[in-house]
């Protein structure tokens, strides 16, 4: 069931992903975050903030940075941690909802 969700989801996808191989670099630029509590334990706070995360995205081998805006971090386990930023176009705005 969970298989079939996953494979629903990437069907929902406006554009195909392609595997790379490429050093990504990301500079963030956010400040502070407000937000408003949604639970806390011993280990940490879920909150939610009604803002963008900006952010400047340089790619090796592509010759400009590109500007985006965090949508997701994600713990990948041993440390790790993986990172979703959407590009915005050039006279596009970050998404304030």
């Amino acid at each position: 069931m969970e298989r079939r969700r996953a494979a629903e989801k990437d069907n929902r996808r406006q554009d195909p992903r392609v595997n790379m191989g490429e050093r990504v670099t990301v500079t963030f630029s956010a400040g502070e975050m407000v937000g408003s509590g949604q639970n806390i334990s011993a280990q940490g706070v879920f909150f939610v903030a009604e803002t963008s995360i900006p952010v400047m995205v340089r790619i090796d081998g592509v010759a400009a940075p590109v500007a985006g805006e965090l949508i997701r971090v994600q713990a990948m386990g041993e440390g790790k941690l993986g990172i979703a930023v959407r590009f915005l176009l050039p006279d596009q705005p970050p998404d304030d909802s």
